[in-house]
């Protein structure tokens, strides 16, 4: 049999991923391609996370401290030997599947207690992620929430080096949500591997939050930041602007639900003038109204940074809408604009079908819940006949009617590049159909 380099076989086998089976029956045939296909069998186990006999496998890893969480429970640990792999060594990624397959390994090994059940399955979960943190040299995906953050897993996250992606979800507990704060804060004084950090649903306000802006001056390494439901107030949409006129790596912030308002909301746009690597920006339910949105119209003439836009559930109404359709007629980097639930009205509704007329870069448009009626229906439809960019329209829940179903089912017999059409909840009456074999319509 000839016999190839390494790095060829691994590239062949890397291609075989999608196809397990034949995967592990290939890694039978000798050591050198076990050694191989080994790394990559267990680099991503995703939903394979629920087998208890990974489960198994992992608790056979846990050292003299990890094992000390669960002393207290009086369980049996599997007391097979250790595996001959570092299987643990090559995962990059634990996600909830983990969480499920601990609680199916605990099921199978009919754990009595009822009350203590609950806190064994944490205690399990934290000994096994601060395992994780300690042995695997390639993990880079990290989810956690306020169940795992105790301060052994605090303390391993501080001298983890691998990880580039992290979510930490709904800590109630405001006093450990600052030990949360401080840890992150660390970490992203010292780290030079995290990119993206997800804090979605904290709820924490902007005085916990302040010390991990305050630490993104002197990170340069992030690119992904998600504050989705921190309630951070207007104070906070001060000091974030303040970060973006200086942070030169931050390309996406997810402000969604944080109660802005006016001041907050109107300090970040003033950024945009100055910021030029934000490329993604959210700030969907923020209270923002006509004022911010001519504002936002100004800076979208000007940004050329800027190429995702969510401004979902505010009130800009059908002057804002018509301020940004203006914009949009001059910019040329925006791609994806959420106008969702903004009350623009049929003449919003027109205003925007104008620039698709004249618009070559937006590729995804939602005007969900706008009342756009079945004359801005008419309107949009007139404007799919000449566009030949946009891909994806949600027009849902707008009141269209067969008046505007008619139209659209006119316009998609011309146009071949819309490949998702959202009309449901219109009243249209009958089924729109398509020539486009590649659109999808929700109907």
């Amino acid at each position: 049999m000839i016999t190839l380099p390494s790095e060829c076989y691994y590239v062949i086998f890397n291609n075989l991923r999608p196809y397990l089976k034949n995967l592990f029956s290939c890694a039978l045939v000798n050591r050198q391609w076990c050694k191989l296909i080994i790394p990559i069998l267990w680099k991503d186990p995703g939903k394979h996370f629920t087998d208890i006999r990974l489960i198994k496998i992992f608790l056979l890893t846990l050292n003299a401290e990890e094992q000390a969480l669960l002393i207290p429970f009086n369980i049996s640990l599997p007391n097979h030997p250790k595996p001959l792999f570092e299987y643990t060594n090559y995962i990059t990624s634990i996600n909830n599947d983990l969480y499920y397959g601990i609680r199916k390994w605990l099921y199978d090994i009919k754990y009595k207690p009822i009350i203590a059940a609950c806190e064994l399955e944490n205690a399990v979960k934290c000994s096994l992620i601060t395992m994780f943190l300690r042995t695997s040299k390639n993990l880079k995906y990290l989810h956690l929430n306020e169940i795992l953050c105790n301060q052994l897993i605090l303390e391993s996250l501080y001298k983890n080096n691998t990880i580039t992606t992290m979510s930490l979800y709904r800590i109630d507990d405001g006093n450990f949500k600052s030990k949360v704060i401080d840890t992150l804060v660390k970490i992203l004084y010292k780290n030079s591997t995290l990119i993206s950090l997800d804090l979605f649903a904290n709820n924490s306000g902007f005085e916990i939050v302040k010390p991990l802006i305050n630490a993104l001056y002197k990170n340069n390494t992030l690119n992904h930041l998600n504050l989705n439901s921190n309630n951070l107030g207007s104070e906070g949409g001060k000091a974030l602007a303040n970060l973006l006129c200086k942070n030169t790596t931050i390309i996406s912030l997810d402000l969604t639900n944080n109660r802005l308002k006016s001041e907050g909301s109107k300090a970040l746009v003033d950024t945009l003038y100055k910021n030029s690597m934000l490329k993604n920006l959210s700030l969907w339910h923020n209270g923002l109204g006509l004022c911010e949105g001519k504002a936002l119209a100004d800076v979208l003439c000007k940004n050329t940074a800027l190429t995702c836009l969510n401004l979902g559930y505010n009130n800009l109404g059908s002057e804002g809408a018509k301020a940004l359709a203006d914009a949009l007629c001059k910019n040329a980097t925006l791609t994806s604009l959420n106008l969702s639930i903004n009350n623009i009205g049929s003449e919003g509704g027109k205003a925007l079908a104008g620039v698709l007329c004249k618009n070559s870069m937006l590729k995804d448009l939602n005007l969900n819940s706008n009342k756009l009626g079945s004359e801005g229906g008419k309107a949009l439809a007139d404007a799919l006949c000449k566009n030949s960019t946009l891909k994806d329209l949600n027009l849902n829940t707008n009141e269209l009617g067969s008046e505007g179903g008619k139209a659209l089912a006119d316009a998609l017999c011309k146009n071949s590049t819309l490949t998702f059409l959202d009309i449901k909840y219109n009243y249209i009456g009958f089924i729109i159909k398509s020539n486009n074999p590649s659109i999808e319509i929700f109907q």
